[in-house]
């Protein structure tokens, strides 16, 4: 790792692309080690040690431990974005719908996939699963907002796939919310279901992944008929 520092550039690299790659690093070091040893049993050592860097270039990118685990979740919360648009964008494109509200044939298709598409990314990867569900749960109140606000982002998303582009009126608000609400219930019930059920009847067996796929996607066709559908 070059000490170099200014706006030189070392090794065909600037210092400012440099400084973007230790930030990646300490990013991919926060991943592993709150998404397997938690947030509370990680210090700002450690994480260098795992990223390969001095503490300086830590304090160079964070102020602290809760910036890195806030910079953590929405490189999490992107790529679970990324590819449950991915998922959409592949169902739209197979039933042949490029602009407008969406056709009620096709909402069963693209809320099943779509939301196949976020869960497959959450469970393929128990450390994103860790950070997103548990991880970020009343550490600060900076990241509780952020957590807040990915759920009226993902609300948002919801709204705009529903409601055709069109605004949303308030119940139509507080349904997304909502939905977005009781996936994340779900999930975080199955994560801790792997690894420290709340009662014996709250195990893996319950909250199985295939399972909490089906509810969700009765539960946002049967939320888009009730208050997102247009009346005939």
């Amino acid at each position: 790792m070059s000490n170099v520092t200014g706006g030189r550039t070392y090794g065909g690299v600037s210092a400012v692309e440099r400084q973007k790659q230790r930030r990646s690093a300490l990013v991919e070091a926060g991943l592993e080690l709150f998404g397997t040893d938690g947030f509370l049993n990680v210090s700002v050592k450690k994480i260098c040690d795992e990223a390969g860097l001095t503490q300086r270039y830590f304090y160079e990118s964070f102020p602290d431990r809760v910036a890195l685990l806030a910079a953590v979740y929405q490189h999490c919360v992107d790529e679970a974005r990324a590819d449950t648009l991915q998922a959409a964008a592949a169902v739209l494109q197979r039933m042949n719908v490029t602009d407008g509200p969406i056709p009620r044939e096709v909402i069963p298709a693209l809320a099943e996939e779509a939301l196949g598409g976020f869960i497959k990314n959450i469970v393929d990867d128990p450390r994103r699963a860790r950070v997103i569900l548990i991880e970020v749960v009343a550490v600060a109140p900076e990241i509780e907002k952020l957590r807040l606000g990915a759920i009226h982002d993902w609300a948002d998303l919801i709204g705009g796939f529903a409601g055709g582009g069109e605004p949303l009126t308030p119940t139509q608000r507080l349904g997304a919310i909502g939905l977005v609400g009781a996936l994340t219930q779900l999930l975080v019930d199955w994560q801790m279901a792997l690894t420290n059920p709340v009662s014996e009847s709250a195990g893996p067996d319950f909250f199985q992944v295939d399972a909490i796929h089906r509810v969700v996607t009765e539960m946002f066709v049967a939320t888009y008929d009730r208050i997102f559908a247009p009346e005939s």
